[in-house]
């Protein structure tokens, strides 16, 4: 069997931090070779502290605090497909999905991961994230689709595709007085969408890793306020749901059997 690869495609930086920063990190400790693709800066993110970054560099800065993510979590150096966040909705489709076959073909990953088709929150970039990553997952196994720069085709089959979610659970706990937790775009309160249990495929172990996991996202700065006391962490490190990370299994190709229950290993079926 060839090296054991994980491909994971988010839309910001940071994306990657908050859904699955404890997948990343434990694959990479298991010898995995972990890479992220990211499709854009983050520049229309917030800038928390006014001290990091303004408006002009943000884009700089982010891709910096993407980096140190990276570097953290022991995984390959992110690429970058160079949109601008907040627009991809309305870029050329067909060439993003073009950037992605080729980027699948080039890294030949036996496992991929992105968002559900709600991307969380319901964010155009995110659910434009998800379509990507899934369309191409099928067109980079055909041989007629997006030949390279000398007229040459080279499909992979991905076996695995992976979509990163959040259990009702999750929600529950994270409710104020009742009302299930939103994310504010535009001044307009966008609710995330949670998934029961028995529509949960894949429960991935991440407690050895939730400091990693702290710490790259710590990484990303100019998005977080750092406010919480000793004991607020520690309630954090101590909770059940912070010591997994949640998936649905999207795609499988046709040589990989469906898994019988909740899986516990992404790689399960191909080690």
């Amino acid at each position: 069997m060839t090296r054991l690869t994980l491909l994971a495609v988010f839309a910001h930086p940071d994306d990657e931090a908050f859904s699955i920063g404890g997948t990343l990190s434990r694959y990479a400790a298991e010898g995995v070779d972990v890479h992220l693709v990211t499709a854009t800066r983050g520049e229309a993110g917030e800038i928390r502290d006014p001290k990091l970054a303004t408006k002009a560099n943000l884009p700089q800065v982010r891709e910096k605090e993407l980096r140190c993510a990276c570097e953290t979590y022991g995984i390959h150096p992110p690429q970058f497909l160079d949109y601008v966040d907040g627009q991809l909705a309305i870029v050329n489709q067909g060439q993003a999905v073009g950037k992605l076959v080729r980027i699948i073909r080039e890294l030949q990953p036996q496992v991929m991961v992105t968002y559900g088709p709600e991307g969380i929150y319901g964010h155009y970039d995110h659910i434009a994230i998800h379509r990507w990553t899934t369309i191409a997952f099928d067109l980079a196994a055909d041989a007629g689709c997006y030949p390279d720069g000398t007229g040459a085709c080279s499909p992979h089959q991905v076996s695995k595709l992976y979509y990163a979610v959040m259990p009702e659970e999750m929600l529950e706990a994270m409710s104020v007085n009742g009302h299930p937790p939103t994310v504010n775009m535009d001044g307009v309160p966008f609710p995330m969408v949670g998934y029961k249990p028995e529509q949960i495929n894949a429960v991935i172990d991440v407690r050895e890793y939730f400091i990693t996991k702290m710490a790259g996202l710590m990484c990303h700065a100019t998005q977080i306020s750092v406010e919480e006391t000793p004991q607020d962490v520690e309630k954090l490190a101590n909770s059940p749901l912070t010591h997994s990370e949640f998936f649905l299994l999207g795609k499988t190709a046709a040589t990989v059997p469906q898994p019988a229950g909740v899986e516990t290993d992404l790689f399960a079926g191909l080690r």
